[in-house]
């Protein structure tokens, strides 16, 4: 049930009612959850590759990842980019990232969050590394859990979900080396390479976070898996051929 919980909170794939969960234990699953996002996008992609035209398919799985998610992490990741690069105090960097309305910043980091996982997308397929489709959702929802689990969470009035901060349960990370040891399987030295490049984003993003606001909200988590999803499709696009 959590794991259906899980794929509610984080997709637009319907569960029963009875699924639902509030206790945040469903943290545990974010990164299943990632890699049901990511088969469902590498489906997707093989219909779309019978296309007449391959930007199609480019479009096609870009749009696709941010519908699945009811474009959530997109709404996070403009909302942090007003808020962080306003160069205001903190409280009110908070206010920016509370308002409904989007900024400049947002509009023009939304325009190259898109912009580069087209690229990526296209080099995926150029390339045939189409693991990577199934990955960089994973690895997305992997740094949402991580940073629910050590980093403090700023409260605000328009928190969502809560109850899904849980620093220090440490338990909730038990799936989070999963992608990493899909990409071991076959190449041990991509893997390695892969998760120091993860760690190194994860981290860099979230001391950039508490460097700002303190912590985290679920803006910066929302900006935190597309900017992992982007980095990963792109990494996939440059050849980095596992099957």
């Amino acid at each position: 049930m959590k794991f259906l919980s899980a794929i509610g909170f984080l997709t637009i794939i319907p569960i029963p009612s009875r699924a639902v969960s509030n206790e945040g234990g469903q943290v545990l699953y974010f990164p299943l959850a990632g890699f049901v996002i990511g088969c469902l996008l590498y489906g997707l992609d093989q219909l779309l590759s019978l296309a007449p035209y391959p930007e199609v398919r480019v479009v096609g799985d870009v749009l696709f990842l941010a519908v699945i998610s009811g474009a959530l992490h997109l709404d996070g990741l403009a909302d942090t980019a007003d808020g962080v690069f306003s160069h205001r105090p903190r409280e009110q960097i908070l206010q920016i990232m509370k308002d409904s309305r989007i900024g400049v910043m947002g509009v023009l980091t939304l325009l190259f969050c898109i912009l580069l996982k087209l690229a990526g997308v296209a080099g995926v397929i150029h390339s045939e590394s189409l693991i990577w489709l199934i990955l960089a959702p994973a690895l997305g929802r992997t740094a949402q859990v991580m940073g629910l689990v050590f980093v403090n969470h700023v409260p605000s009035e328009r928190t969502l979900a809560e109850q899904f901060y849980q620093r220090g349960r440490y338990s909730l990370l038990a799936f989070c080396p999963l992608p990493f040891a899909v990409i071991f399987y076959v190449d041990w030295i991509l893997a390695i390479a892969s998760l120091i490049l993860f760690i190194f984003l994860l981290v860099s993003l979230l001391l950039f976070f508490k460097n700002k606001i303190g912590g985290i909200t679920g803006d910066t988590l929302g900006a935190a898996t597309e900017i992992m999803e982007t980095a990963f499709l792109l990494i996939g696009g440059m050849g980095a051929s596992i099957f």
